[in-house]
């Protein structure tokens, strides 16, 4: 009896370091399917600009606070500057308004009774989100606005590329003087760059207004309040919404490696008794 408990001991602890590699604890399962994109999930969105006459007002808006010094702080939906006599960071008069996206449809951001200062030159214009990057979310008809005039339109929207400004979600590009090509797709829509270091369309003076419309697909589900009164949510992403929501409920721990587990452990333990017998 005492052999076959000594023979036993090496591997029972084989089989138990087993299942502990192929578990996952809560926190890991949460951190993962944080970075997932979520189809039945809700997400959000804000207008990212940069003005570059004098004062460079800015609001990049990346949902990562590495890549923008205002996020997640009481200035994240503010227009920042630097006082260029106090050297300090200042909220310029404007008021941003963010979206949520909760499913396909149309979608709009915007900036409203901006005091833009005699700034008039935009470098940057752009949606950034906190959809995490995924094949499957497609912008299309994304326009820009300016004081209610349509300055910019994309049948498809231009997503950024470069690694450092997706951190914290995507992020699509209507307007940036360091994208050479894109400065040149602008161009060809008849918007080339008028500034040394972007385009001349603001007034400069208060009361201005910035918007973006966008229209997102690949949830699984259309949003109600995103959709046009003549269109009806399809069928078939309902199907596929009620299919995700009664999985939504299996483990995040993986079933077969731990039966697999267990089934060693009942033979060895099989294999003893036989032996004793």
């Amino acid at each position: 009896m005492k052999k076959n408990i000594k023979k036993l001991t090496p591997l029972l602890l084989t089989a138990t370091l087993a299942l502990s590699a192929f578990s996952v604890s809560p926190a890991q399962a949460a951190k993962k399917k944080k970075a997932a994109f979520d189809p039945n999930g809700k997400y959000h969105a804000t207008l990212g600009i940069q003005t570059c006459t004098n004062l460079w007002l800015t609001h990049m808006g990346y949902y990562e606070k590495s890549q923008n010094s205002y996020y997640n702080t009481e200035n994240a939906d503010k227009l920042m500057y630097k006082d260029k006599e106090t050297n300090k960071d200042t909220a310029a008069t404007g008021t941003l308004t963010n979206t949520e996206i909760a499913g396909n449809g149309t979608y709009t951001v915007k900036l409203e009774g901006l005091d833009s200062m005699n700034e008039t030159d935009i470098s940057q214009l752009h949606i950034a989100t906190d959809i995490p990057l995924n094949d499957k979310v497609k912008f299309t008809d994304v326009k820009a606005s300016i004081n209610g005039k349509e300055i910019l339109s994309f049948d498809e929207g231009v997503p950024e590329n470069e690694e450092p400004y997706l951190q914290g979600g995507m992020v699509i590009l209507l307007l940036n003087h360091w994208r050479a090509e894109l400065v040149k797709e602008v161009a060809a829509k008849g918007l080339p760059e008028s500034v040394e270091s972007g385009w001349k369309l603001l007034q400069g003076t208060g009361d201005e207004s910035v918007e973006i419309t966008f229209t997102v697909s690949g949830f699984d589900h259309d949003n109600p309040d995103a959709v046009a009164a003549d269109e009806t949510p399809d069928s078939d992403n309902q199907a596929s919404s009620a299919e995700a929501d009664n999985s939504s409920g299996n483990s995040a721990v993986p079933v077969l490696p731990i039966a697999a587990a267990v089934i060693i452990l009942i033979v060895i333990g099989g294999v003893i008794i036989v032996r004793r017998k």
